[in-house]
């Protein structure tokens, strides 16, 4: 993940936030200055409560799985990077000794 991603994931989740923060502020406002009888205003504060802990848990339901997500293309990157790092050291170590053998067989010749 290079910055930009990570740049764009952490404007989204402060949205987000934000957005959900200024949804409550203008919910209770709205409640607490709307003439209503206590236990009307009880009601709907219990229904914005209840609908916070709805969107709350979709939002950390959403964090999981982006965080699994995440843990799996991790480790598929990984491990794609290890096998590469591990051809490619094969590949330099045979190298090395061919190039080891013709300079020696170069030396013994003279």
């Amino acid at each position: 993940m290079n910055r930009s991603d990570a740049r764009e994931k952490l404007d989204t989740k402060t949205f987000i936030v934000g957005a959900i923060i200024g949804g409550v502020v203008g919910a209770a406002t709205a409640l607490l200055l709307t003439p209503k009888s206590g236990k009307e205003i009880r009601s709907d504060l219990t229904g914005q409560v209840d609908t916070l802990k709805n969107k709350s848990n979709q939002l950390k339901t959403i964090a999981s799985e982006k965080s699994t997500e995440l843990i799996a293309a991790t480790k598929e990157k990984s491990a794609r990077l290890r096998d590469l790092t591990m051809e490619k050291g094969s590949n330099l170590a045979e190298t090395v000794k061919e190039k080891s053998k013709i300079i020696t067989e170069n030396v013994t010749k003279k």
